[in-house]
């Protein structure tokens, strides 16, 4: 599965502040929990303070709770056709933010 890749791309992210972005996660409810525990046993002095993690679902049941209530979440409504979805897409902060 993806998780133990994604478990290592967050693990080097960490310290040095890197992004990640986890998406589809409603895709892999039965990692969350493992994610979740994760999440909840990071020492906060050991994770810069610039790293972020990213994650993208369509809502689900099996979504930890605990993650939602941790988060900033933003809502997206998809526009209508698939050219138009991948230039909003693409257009996006911070995909199209270069700082």
């Amino acid at each position: 599965g993806q998780g133990p890749k994604a478990e290592k791309i967050m693990e080097e992210a960490m310290p040095v502040g890197n992004w990640v972005l986890l998406q589809n996660c409603h895709l892999f409810a039965s990692w969350m929990p493992k994610l979740d525990k994760q999440l909840e046993q990071l020492d906060p002095r050991q994770v810069n303070s610039d790293f972020r993690l990213w994650l993208t679902s369509y809502p689900s049941d099996k979504f930890p709770v605990s993650i939602l209530q941790n988060s900033v979440k933003i809502t997206n409504e998809a526009p209508q056709g698939l050219r138009a979805n991948m230039v909003g897409s693409y257009l996006m902060d911070p995909i199209n933010n270069e700082d």
